[in-house]
């Protein structure tokens, strides 16, 4: 099933032929408060998975316009963001693995490298990306996002997939000129901090729908040209050890997400300027588009 949050405090489940509104129905029928957000469908979602499978196979489907979505997740209590965890090692985007010299650490090393971004630099499809005064070098970052679908501390791996709710399509978008450029490691939180530089949607797919999150390809077009194309079957550490040992840093709640990595090493990157119109797409969930505008 895909999920989103609708213009302006709806709830709709997606269907090939567009949105069948939701919200009102569960509140009208007591399983949901009225208004409710997404993070409020995803923590009640088993007692509600009948009633919605009903909606969207007998609801209206209404036109599937993505300048109608909120974030499908506007505020969650944290974004956990994977770093350097593609194999990479190629210098073409049909390798899939990831373009940029492979790094030489250890899969449990690159856990440790794992940061957090702010759940304010969230914006949604038809968003606007927005460059920093005194930043450039502003970078696009196409990572698989995991949702977290239940309180989770202390999964051991066997486990983790049980607290996840689904997946979404997040860039993790970086300021890499910003500041003095020293310290690139110890500066990452404030690079990636910005409002607007975690773009999400445009809906969530639910895990049943996705039974391998290591087999998707994952592709983003800027101004119409592929720029980063990979499979996440390339990952360093998969879905189930991010989760996994992020759950036994902190708690993980509903809602929560986990960028897994983004497969290009800078060098391969696409620099962004004003004005461009940005596609993200990744198999299983779908695409959105973006644009980028000029500091304000």
């Amino acid at each position: 099933m895909r999920l989103a949050s609708v213009k302006p405090n709806d709830l709709a489940v997606v269907r090939e032929d567009g949105f069948v509104l939701v919200g009102d129905a569960l509140a009208e029928k007591g399983l949901l408060p009225k208004g409710a957000s997404m993070m409020d469908l995803i923590s009640r979602y088993d007692l509600l998975k009948t009633t919605l499978e009903e909606a969207a196979k007998n609801g209206s489907a209404g036109e599937l316009d993505g300048s109608k979505l909120h974030p499908p997740v506007q505020r969650p209590s944290k974004i956990w963001a994977a770093a350097s965890n593609y194999r990479r090692g190629s210098a073409g985007l049909e390798d899939a693995r990831g373009r940029g010299a492979a790094r030489d650490s250890t899969p449990e090393e690159i856990l440790e490298m794992t940061f957090l971004k702010p759940p304010s630099a969230i914006i949604g499809p038809e968003g606007e990306i927005v460059i920093p005064e005194k930043a450039d070098t502003i970078y696009p970052e196409l990572e698989l996002s995991v949702v977290i679908g239940r309180t989770a501390c202390n999964l051991p791996k066997e486990r983790a997939l049980d607290a996840v709710f689904g997946y979404t399509i997040i860039l993790d978008v970086t300021a890499r000129g910003y500041g003095s450029g020293k310290g690139q490691v110890a500066t990452r939180c404030v690079r990636k901090g910005f409002d607007s530089f975690a773009p999400i949607g445009p809906w969530i797919t639910t895990r049943d729908e996705i039974p391998d999150p290591q087999n998707l390809w994952m592709r983003l077009w800027v101004n119409g040209q592929l720029v980063q194309s990979a499979q996440t079957d390339a990952m360093i550490n998969s879905v189930v050890d991010l989760v996994s040992y992020l759950s036994c840093v902190s708690t993980l709640y509903p809602g929560d997400l986990i960028a897994t990595g983004n497969p290009d090493a800078p060098d391969f990157q696409q620099q962004l300027q004003p004005g461009d119109i940005l596609k993200a797409e990744i198999e299983g969930i779908g695409a959105m588009n973006l644009r980028v505008k000029g500091p304000e």
